[in-house]
């Protein structure tokens, strides 16, 4: 992040791998190491939550909890360490925070943020149709006689 070019760790930085100085480490996660003895064995890196997801109405739950404790937008966001425009737009329901980010806020607020995901509601969702207008919706097909 520096350019500095000298003994390199790996890191993850806003979800992004990258190689870093010792000094730009502090703003990422270190990543993993697979030493020369497990080399073989493939290393499953673990999710913390695979089988959740963030609720529908996450927006309106988290402007309410934070507003019936009476804290501003910009305390909030000091608390979680993010910047108020972020918070902004959660609660605006523009941008929905990471899972594990809205585990800690739904602990902050005592609110539940997270649900389980259920991969066959999706299918069964996509089968079902949007409710959208597609361009075949406007085609008529003339039949041969």
């Amino acid at each position: 992040m520096c350019g500095n070019a000298g003994n390199l760790l790996s890191v993850e930085v806003e979800g992004v791998g990258m190689q870093v100085c010792h000094n730009c480490s502090k703003y990422g996660k270190a990543k993993v190491k697979e030493s020369n003895y497990h080399s073989s064995r493939p290393v499953q890196l673990k999710s913390e939550m695979p089988d959740v997801k963030i609720v529908d109405n996450y927006a309106f739950l988290l402007r309410r909890s934070r507003e019936q404790k009476n804290m501003s937008q910009e305390e909030f966001a000091k608390l979680l360490n993010e910047k108020e425009s972020i918070v902004a737009k959660w609660e605006q329901g523009t941008l929905k925070p990471r899972v594990e980010l809205a585990n800690r806020i739904g602990r902050i607020l005592k609110i539940n943020l997270l649900e389980k995901d259920d991969p066959s509601a999706v299918a069964m969702e996509k089968k079902a149709g949007s409710g959208e207008l597609t361009l075949g919706d406007f085609i008529k097909v003339r039949k041969k006689n």
